[in-house]
Order: C-alpha cells, then structure tokens, then sequence
C-alpha cells in the first residue's frame, strides 16, 4: 500500500511540474524578441553555408528548368553512352576507331557523365502538366529561399529569388512587392556590414537597383506611394556600394587575393559590375524624367 502511494504522490507532483511549467512557459512563448531564428550549427551565414550556397545552384537549376521548359527526351539523346559510344543515327563512321580506342579512365568518365545526365534526363513522353510544372517551380523556390538564408550575399541566389518574389507566371506564392523590397533591405544591410570581400558590396549594389525598380513601377500607379526624394535617397545609397566594391575591389588587387578566384569568377565579377553601372545610369535618367513630369 505504501509503494502505491508513493507512485501516486510521484505521478502527481510530475503532472503538478508540467502544469507549472506549462504556465509559466506561456508568456516566454509569446515573446517575440525570444523568437530567435532556427540555425542548426550555426551553418547559416558561416564559410560553410556559403559553400552549401554555390552547391545549392545545380539543383535549383534542374528544377526550375524542368518547371519552366518541359522537354521530353532519352538520356542518349545527343550523349555519349556508357561505353564512350553515340547511337547509332548520330555516329559518324570516321569517329568509330577514335572512340574505341579510348582508354580505360575515359571511358568511366564517360560512364559518370551519362549517369549524372541521366539522372535528371525526363524521359516521359508525355509533356509535364500545369500541377507539375507549378510543384517543380515550388521546389525551386524554396531551395532558393534556403539558399539565400545559407548566404544572403550570394548574387545570384538573391536575385533568382527576388525574380520569385515579383513575377508572377514564375513564382508560386502571392507575394510580390512588399516581400521582395524587404528581401533587398536585409540584403543591402547584411551585405555592408562584410569587410573583407568586394562581391557583397555587388549583391546590394543589386538590391538597391531592384528596390528602385518598385519604385518606378509605383510611380505609373494613380497615387504614388514613394517619391523622387526616396528614389534619390536609393541611388545614392547605389553609389555608395559601387564606392565600396571598388575600395575593397583595389584592396584585393593589392593583397593579391583575386588570385585565389577562378577566371571565371572574376569575369562573372567584371559582368555584374558593368551590368549594374549601367542600370544606375538608366535609373538617373528616369528619376530626372519622374521630376519633370
């Protein structure tokens, strides 16, 4: 009898803690300033999620092309089989004694490439219905979204999104402006505070162009929510992040940290920097057109 009151008075004092605990944990619940955001192992915003970032493009791209552009063929369409071969309509008898004499690595590596295009190859004949293509687009965009939180400095994730964001025959969620002038504004702010590398100073050089494109696009509404003063106040803050990639741009010319890039980065680098000169000079221009109307 006494064990059976101790498990009773035991049960009881354990329901009675989680009453409490329940209780008090409500007012801590509906705090916000205690709603922190969820990174596990702090891999967003670190090295690591800049890497899982890059990774992240493959995929993303697979899925967005396959949502956008519905193309049926065999994953030996135009490739190389797995012994190094092409099929039979496409082989050019000259080729023949070159492709048997390839060597044991080509060959798996011809094996690997067809296994990789393979994978992703659609083979149905029937085209992809609307559902489909609107799921596929779906996973795109929350990869993106994922993407972005990895690495909010990533110039192309961050544009692709932002691209969800504001078109609407692409993205599949309703919400345009408001969302995307957002998603610049934090990105703008995160990509200034990064000191030591020029290309976050390109991401929000871009933002600053995407929220002066809301802009324009409010100015042919009946009632304007912004005027010439905020546009001004956007290109100028677009100057100062031209400033910024330029200073940290001479400072990696001089430490001889562009070295440690690819060409092809470096290109992709000169590519938006002339890109986004441009767009500022178009959107002085049509700021001083608004002014003069």
């Amino acid at each position: 009898m006494s064990r059976l009151l101790s498990i009773t008075v035991s049960a009881g004092l354990i329901g009675l803690g989680m009453l409490v605990w329940a209780i008090a944990c409500r007012p801590l619940l509906a705090n916000p300033d205690l709603n922190a955001p969820v990174n596990p192992l702090g891999i967003q915003r670190s090295p690591y999620g800049e890497v899982f970032a890059m990774a992240l493009q493959g995929p993303i791209d697979t899925y967005f092309h396959a949502g956008m552009f519905s193309e049926t063929q065999s994953p030996q369409d135009g490739r190389e089989g797995a012994a190094g071969t092409t099929p039979m309509m496409d082989a050019n008898p000259a080729d023949k004694p070159a492709k048997a004499n390839l060597s044991l690595s080509a060959r798996l590596r011809n094996l690997l490439t067809f296994l990789e295009q393979a994978a992703t190859v659609r083979t149905n004949p029937k085209p992809a219905n609307d559902a489909l293509k609107r799921h596929l687009r779906r996973q795109s965009e929350d990869k993106l979204r994922f993407a972005y939180k990895l690495d909010p400095a990533h110039y192309a994730n961050y544009n692709s999104l932002h691209f969800f964001l504001t078109e609407p025959a692409v993205g599949t969620r309703p919400q345009l402006s408001p969302t995307a002038a957002k998603l610049a504004q934090d990105t703008i702010e995160y990509c200034l505070k990064q000191e030591h590398d020029p290309r976050p100073a390109l991401t929000a050089a871009a933002a600053c162009t995407n929220i002066l494109h809301l802009m324009f696009n409010d100015s042919h509404n009946a009632t304007p929510k912004f005027t010439t003063t905020q546009m001004r106040q956007y290109l100028q803050l677009l100057d100062h992040c031209i400033a910024r990639y330029n200073r940290l741009a001479l400072e990696w010319e001089l430490s001889k940290s562009w070295d440690r890039l690819s060409p092809q980065r470096i290109t992709e680098c000169q590519e938006r920097y002339s890109f986004i000169c441009k767009i500022r000079d178009a959107a002085s221009q049509t700021i001083e057109r608004i002014e003069r109307k």
